[in-house]
């Protein structure tokens, strides 16, 4: 996480002072557009990785809901053999499936949305920027996996390793003149180096390559499909996770260039961006805490449960509202210096902070439900996505309230219900009180 905020820091202004008003909205286009491949994982990476887990706990069977108790500390590495066996393969299928959208449907729109802008160079970095974005896609799940076994530190080296060959190519390019073609090839190479990299850690991790080598039974369809079936049951509610986030972030991002002007785009996705930096730094102990809140599920430490749970929250809280202050008072002035008119002002990139803490607040609370193997939020999620997305288009076709429509859309959605249920619900299982909060130790 540490890496993302300094790649963003270095990035952000970067990329402002380099390219035009219309291509910097088209570049942050680009990023919501391609968004659309974490729809075609239909949460396999997050379901997959939890799975892995599991076995790599000591569990012994998958289960559709909950998850069955540890029978020892060995993992099952023939059953990891099968559940990695089936992620390639599905993954193989969902991210070409993505990759033909991005080229065809991806491609009309962004020719639609950048008449104004001349020559093909675009459509080039958009063609390129595609390609990335299948890569991520298709190899992301090593990542994924390595945090599933409890490699953290592996996999945010592979990050830190991938970043800045991305940020080395982007800065020698863009001084070099190629403006948003090179950020697609920085974009593409960050793919590239980060799919080596997690897999080669992954199977050297522990020597996890060398003992699934070792399991000598023939991998059995039969097995593989029970186990697709099993993990299907919650994938598809993840994947459902998945949409609302999207619809809830990147997808405002397409709104807005449908209604608004390109450079308009690019002021209210810069503003997206920076909450976006602000909310992942504030949720690095609930990703690192992850993998130990299921592995002490699983084993049945309720109360190591519990005591992680108030560290993240208070984490999170502290955090964010550090981060807040901090952009406020430096970041956006030391913006402005570069390319002041566009730059989101500070009443609205106040409005975009408070929807991205509600954001990150409810997460933190769905998270534990989600560890436990229970996805009972997903309902909840369909219904405010969907009415983040009308309420938008009304606000911003009859309210004429433009980026506002959007930001008041996504804090209104989650306010309605999700903003407090499942933390009150965490709260009555976990017997925690916010008081608990405040007292932990961090």
């Amino acid at each position: 996480m540490i890496v993302s905020f300094t790649a963003s820091v270095i990035t952000l202004p970067i990329v402002i002072y380099f390219l035009d008003g219309d291509l910097l909205g088209l570049w942050y286009v680009f990023g919501s557009v391609g968004g659309i491949t974490i729809l075609f994982d239909f949460g396999f990476t997050v379901t997959f990785a939890r799975n892995i887990t599991y076995c790599w706990s000591g569990a012994r069977k998958l289960e559709k809901t909950g998850t069955s108790r540890a029978v020892e500390n060995e993992p099952d590495f023939e059953m990891m053999r099968d559940v990695l066996f089936t992620c390639r393969r599905v993954y193989l299928i969902i991210s070409l499936a993505a990759y033909i959208l991005l080229l065809s449907v991806g491609t009309f729109y962004i020719i639609h949305i950048s008449s104004s802008i001349r020559g093909c160079t675009h459509i080039i970095a958009w063609v390129i920027f595609s390609t990335g974005a299948f890569l991520n896609l298709y190899y992301n799940y090593y990542d994924s996996f390595l945090r599933g076994v409890g490699a953290v530190k592996q996999a945010n080296q592979n990050r830190v390793y991938a970043r800045l060959a991305q940020l080395t190519t982007m800065i020698v390019l863009l001084f070099a003149g190629c403006g948003i073609l090179g950020l697609s090839i920085a974009n593409f190479i960050f793919g590239v180096v980060f799919r080596f990299l997690g897999k080669s850690s992954f199977y050297k991790y522990k020597g996890i390559g060398e003992r699934l080598s070792k399991v000598s039974t023939p991998i059995d369809k039969v097995v593989i499909k029970r186990y697709f079936t099993t993990i299907w049951y919650n994938a598809w509610r993840d994947g459902v996770v998945a949409l609302s986030v999207y619809l809830f972030g990147q997808a405002s991002v397409i709104l807005c260039s449908l209604y608004l002007s390109l450079t308009e785009t690019g002021m209210y996705s810069i503003g997206l961006q920076i909450a976006n930096v602000v909310q992942a730094l504030s949720t690095t102990l609930y990703v690192t805490y992850q993998p130990s809140l299921q592995s002490n599920w699983v084993q049945g430490n309720k109360n190591e449960v519990k005591r992680l749970m108030l560290r993240i929250i208070k984490v999170y809280i502290a955090s964010y509202f550090v981060g807040v202050i901090g952009v406020i008072t430096v970041g956006i002035p030391l913006l402005r210096l570069i390319k002041p008119d566009v730059i989101v002002s500070t009443p609205l990139m106040l409005g975009i902070f408070a929807s991205y803490f509600i954001l990150g607040y409810r997460d933190s609370f769905t998270s534990y439900f989600s560890c436990t193997n229970r996805l009972i939020y997903v309902p909840a999620f369909i219904i405010s996505s969907l009415a983040c997305v009308m309420l938008s288009v009304a606000l911003m076709q009859w309210g004429n309230m433009n980026v506002w429509g959007l930001v008041i859309a996504q804090i209104v959605s989650q306010l309605a219900f999700n903003a407090w249920y499942w933390s009150a619900k965490a709260h009555r299982e976990l017997k925690i009180c916010f008081n608990d909060i405040i007292q932990v130790k961090i």
